[in-house]
C-alpha cells in the first residue's frame, strides 16, 4: 500500500514541478518584456525571491543575465538594468528568452548535472576572473598593506599567463609547442613564441 502513495506522490511532484517551472518561465519573459518597455525590473526581484528554496534561483538569475541589462543581487535584495555602455551589459532579447527557460541550460539540465566542459570558459576564463577579483579586492581596499606587494604580484602573474591548450604529441599538426617544460609548474608546457 505505500509504494502506491510513494508513486502517485512522485507523479504528483513531478507534475506540479513542470507545471512550476513553465509559469516562473512565463512570468519571466513577462518581467523582461515590461521591463524593456517601461525600464521597471523589480518584480525580477521578486520572483527571484517567491521561488522555493529548494528550487535553482540561480539559474534564473543567470537567464535574466544572458537574455536582458537586468542584474540581480540577492544578498543585498537589490535589482536594476546595467546601461548599454557598462561593462556586461547584455541587450534584450525576448524571442531568445522565450525559446530557452531558464531550467534549461546549454550543457546542463535543470539540476546542474551534466555540465558541458569548456576550455575557454572554465580554463582560461577562470584565470582570467581570478585576476578580475584579485584586481577588485586593491580597488576595494581590501589587501591589508603587509599583502598587496604579493596581491600585486599575483595578479600581474595571472595576467601573462598565456594557457593554450596541449595537443597531444602524435598530431603531426603539434607545430605550436616546444618540448621545454615548465619545471615549477609540472604538467605546464611553454608555447613557443
Amino acid at each position: 500500500m505505500s509504494l502506491k502513495i510513494i508513486d502517485r506522490n512522485i507523479r504528483t511532484i513531478t507534475g506540479n514541478i513542470s507545471k512550476l517551472n513553465d509559469l516562473i518561465h512565463t512570468t519571466a519573459v513577462l518581467i523582461l518584456s515590461h521591463a524593456r518597455d517601461h525600464g521597471d525590473c523589480t518584480r525580477a526581484l521578486v520572483l527571484v525571491k517567491a521561488m522555493p528554496a529548494s528550487m535553482r534561483r540561480k539559474m534564473l538569475i543567470d537567464w535574466f543575465e544572458r537574455n536582458s541589462p537586468i542584474r540581480l543581487n540577492l544578498t543585498n535584495d537589490k535589482v536594476g538594468m546595467l546601461k548599454a555602455e557598462a561593462k556586461g551589459y547584455t541587450a534584450f532579447d525576448v524571442d531568445a528568452a522565450t525559446a530557452v527557460p531558464f531550467f534549461i541550460e546549454q550543457g546542463k539540465t535543470d539540476d546542474g548535472e551534466g555540465k558541458v566542459f569548456d576550455w575557454d570558459k572554465n580554463i582560461v576564463g577562470s584565470v582570467g576572473n581570478l585576476a578580475k577579483r584579485f584586481e577588485k579586492l586593491l580597488a576595494d581596499g581590501n589587501v591589508p598593506e603587509a599583502d598587496r606587494a604579493s596581491v600585486e604580484a599575483a595578479v600581474a602573474t595571472l595576467k601573462a599567463l598565456k594557457i593554450e591548450r596541449v595537443v597531444p604529441a602524435s598530431d603531426p599538426n603539434n607545430l605550436t609547442l616546444t618540448d621545454e617544460v615548465d619545471n615549477r609548474i609540472p604538467g605546464l608546457r611553454v608555447a613557443a613564441a
